[in-house]
């Protein structure tokens, strides 16, 4: 049997297949879930054993950050938050406690909350917001995606905030290689703490005498987490470059194209299976179109999987 007798046979129905291209039967998508499996198995096993050849590429820069959140603002004719050295260093403090007790939530399972870092801080607000992500490969990304969530794009996007901080980190949260961003936001009435060096200070606004009981918004989404041994360097300079990885080979581009060519194979039988049994007007039975809903369905969940990124 020649190579193109194999392709026809497993392609296009015709009456050897029983009208069915094999690549539609139901083994055949036991047998793609096998080989996504291993695939995804071993990318994870490289990725472990040497993540500078494959691994995960990130450029989340502290600077641009700042700059994306204050350019959504100024949209709305807000003023623009100050980089303020106290809260990158809370935000900080909050990754490092959820590397080192792995959980990705507000609140630790101690029970401690955004307020409890803001404050041991040193900084002591009259109105405080965070927002988390995880998984994202740049800045635009992350603050992107925060933008999309009604929650936390009203963190960004609240007036009574005056301050700024984030904190950027790479490392494993939970068994995962991810970039962790953490956003926090403030409003003192307090003296001003100076701001990072190299950061242009903006007018302050009006300080609110309130003080939030739940973070203002919820977390966002993806990143990389530091490893728990590792800790995290909270001085000022550090908090201000963020995260860049250049491995050999980016474990995202690769998933996604692979990802692409499986689809679009699928799809691609999907359509000539539809376009030969209409031009012959073959008759199936029912149970046949079940099969082509399980294989629609595990299209979808693959496009789904092909997004890294996530928002809590």
């Amino acid at each position: 049997m020649n190579i193109f007798r194999i392709l026809h046979h497993y392609l296009v129905p015709h009456e050897g297949n029983n009208h069915r291209a094999k690549a539609l039967h139901h083994e055949a998508l036991l047998a793609y879930i096998l080989i996504l499996g291993i695939f995804n198995l071993s990318i994870k096993v490289l990725n472990h054993k040497a993540p500078d050849v494959l691994g995960y590429a990130t450029d989340i820069r502290v600077e641009q950050l700042l700059s994306d959140t204050n350019a959504e603002r100024e949209k709305l004719g807000l003023s623009p938050l100050t980089l303020n050295s106290t809260l990158s260093q809370a935000a900080a403090a909050k990754a490092a406690d959820m590397f080192a007790n792995g959980y990705w939530a507000h609140n630790s399972p101690q029970g401690k909350t955004p307020w409890d870092f803001i404050l041991g801080a040193g900084y002591h607000y009259t109105l405080a917001g965070e927002n988390l992500a995880k998984n994202f490969q740049t800045s635009d990304g992350v603050v992107s995606a925060w933008m999309a969530s009604p929650s936390h794009k009203a963190n960004i996007v609240k007036a009574g905030y005056r301050d700024i901080g984030f904190a950027v980190v790479n490392g494993v949260l939970n068994g995962e290689e991810t970039t962790l961003v953490v956003q926090m936001f403030g409003a003192s009435n307090a003296a001003p703490v100076a701001a990072i060096p190299k950061v242009q200070a903006a007018a302050p606004l009006p300080a609110k005498t309130v003080v939030p009981n739940e973070p203002t918004a919820q977390a966002s989404a993806p990143a990389m987490a530091v490893s728990q041994q590792k800790p995290v360097d909270t001085a000022p300079s550090a908090l201000v470059q963020g995260v860049k990885m250049s491995p050999l080979v980016n474990i995202s581009g690769l998933t996604h194209q692979v990802g692409y060519i499986f689809i679009g194979l699928l799809i691609g039988v999907l359509a000539v299976d539809a376009y030969v049994v209409s031009r012959r007007r073959i008759v199936r039975l029912v149970g046949h179109n079940i099969a082509h809903i399980l294989f629609l369905v595990t299209i979808l969940v693959c496009g789904l999987t092909l997004v890294r990124g996530s928002l809590i």
